[in-house]
């Protein structure tokens, strides 16, 4: 089963360097401060060769939060003129960027992306890389906020190895250029591609998730006539438990579960820690591992 291949051997291929990054930016504005991380992504980024959309929200949002306002107003123009990017609209209102927020050129660049973001959002749908049966065991895998289904493929990838056939879900809820993100609550998208799967012609079948995509997952399960074997939960961003966490561990019954989540990881660690302890107290199959040093992201192995 793929909780075996997980507490085994298998190897997961290295965080992307653009993810580690990010990830050690917020660990330096965390502990240091807004002026720290911006000095570090400044000089960390020159080791890339393609910068997203997310890595220039966190340019110009710390340059503004920093006082640099000319620098910011420059990243944004780079990020939404000159390579294309757009955001949705909730991005533009963050407090982060009220130094600049009443610049011509703040107005110019938000009416631009808004107007990208729209025609994108009109057209915007799940996606699903599954086209048909190729193995007896499979395994979905849901990427997180401000991810796509391209995120996951390097650190699923060794499953194919071991006889799973592994397939990604994109959300439609748009999050920014060619990023995306899914609903805390209400309305699941994953069971409308379950519901186009041929699920029960698989002997085992795997929901797994990184950060918000495990709430999608454990949405789907209580809320959705979805069953699965096993669910692989890492760094799980689940809201979902807050409100009725009894529904969800009844949703989880015979389910094997497995929670991977960083140390470092100060948002999703106590989820993990509730999820895990609550579904042991009802005698369910859960085994939560925790990585050390390792914050919101996948770990190294």
């Amino acid at each position: 089963m793929i909780l075996d291949i997980l507490e085994g051997d298998g190897n997961m291929k290295p965080c992307k360097k653009e993810e580690q990054m990010l990830d050690k930016t917020l660990e330096i504005l965390s502990k240091d401060g807004a002026s720290k991380a911006y000095e570090y992504l400044i000089l960390e980024k020159e080791h890339l060769n393609v910068y997203s959309s997310q890595l220039y929200n966190f340019l110009y949002c710390l340059a503004s939060v920093t006082g640099n306002k000319s620098a910011a107003l420059a990243w944004l123009k780079e990020a939404i003129i000159e390579k294309g990017y757009w955001y949705r609209p909730e991005v533009f209102e963050d407090e982060d960027l009220d130094i600049i927020r009443n610049a011509p050129e703040f107005s110019e660049y938000k009416k631009i992306s808004d107007e990208k973001y729209h025609i994108v959002y009109e057209t915007a749908n799940t996606l699903c890389s599954w086209e048909k049966v190729k193995a007896d065991k499979l395994a979905l895998i849901l990427h997180g906020n401000q991810q796509n289904m391209h995120f996951g493929r390097d650190y699923w990838r060794f499953l194919e190895d071991e006889g799973w056939q592994v397939e990604y879900v994109q959300s439609k809820i748009i999050d920014s250029y060619c990023l995306y993100r899914w609903n805390e609550k209400g309305e699941t998208q994953l069971d409308k591609i379950v519901s186009k799967i041929s699920w029960d012609k698989y002997s085992i079948t795997a929901l797994c998730g990184f950060s918000s995509g495990c709430n999608e997952i454990l949405n789907t399960l209580t809320n959705a006539n979805v069953k699965c074997n096993e669910i692989i939960l890492v760094c799980p961003w689940i809201p979902i438990i807050d409100d009725c966490l009894n529904n969800v561990i009844n949703a989880l019954n015979n389910v094997r579960i497995k929670i991977i989540c960083g140390g470092n990881d100060e948002d999703c660690l106590p989820y993990a820690k509730t999820l895990h302890k609550t579904a042991i107290e009802n005698s369910l199959n859960c085994n939560l591992e925790i990585i050390n040093g390792c914050g919101h992201n996948y770990p190294e192995k």
